[in-house]
């Protein structure tokens, strides 16, 4: 049995589509060949594995586009007065591969989780030049 796609060529279509959008793809839609590499490779993080990938960033990557999802999340605060919801970024997908979850990038911006899972917002939150932007 023939295969249709090189093993070659899994490995640089996947390092190209991860060099156009920044990170891994997280899905078909993304990278068509997802389920082909898999059958392949045995397991997704271990066709990230091969093309040099890993499925979340390391901790010291990326740390100016962090810092601008922390921002990010500050603003929605101050404008919207409401924690953020996964559908206020553009790129959900991007969150999770800096930050694991939406609930790691609250942590990272300051807000503290509950045992409830409600999210308390502390009161040194925004700077006093944050809270003077104030929109609401």
């Amino acid at each position: 049995m023939s295969k249709k796609y090189t093993d070659e060529f899994l490995i640089e279509e996947l390092q190209r589509i991860s060099t156009k959008i920044g990170r891994p793809p997280s899905g078909l839609a993304e990278y068509r060949y997802k389920y082909t590499a898999v059958d392949r490779f045995g397991s997704w993080e271990h066709t990230l594995r091969m093309a040099g990938l890993t499925l979340y960033a390391t901790e010291d990557e990326g740390l100016e586009i962090r810092a601008r999802y922390i921002r990010e999340v500050k603003e929605i605060y101050r404008i919207w007065g409401r924690v953020p919801r996964c559908r206020d970024f553009e790129d959900i997908q991007t969150v999770k591969y800096y930050f694991r979850t939406l609930s790691g990038l609250l942590e990272a911006s300051g807000m503290i989780k509950k045992p409830n899972g409600n999210w308390e917002i502390p009161k040194d939150f925004l700077t006093d030049a944050e809270a003077k932007n104030d929109h609401k």
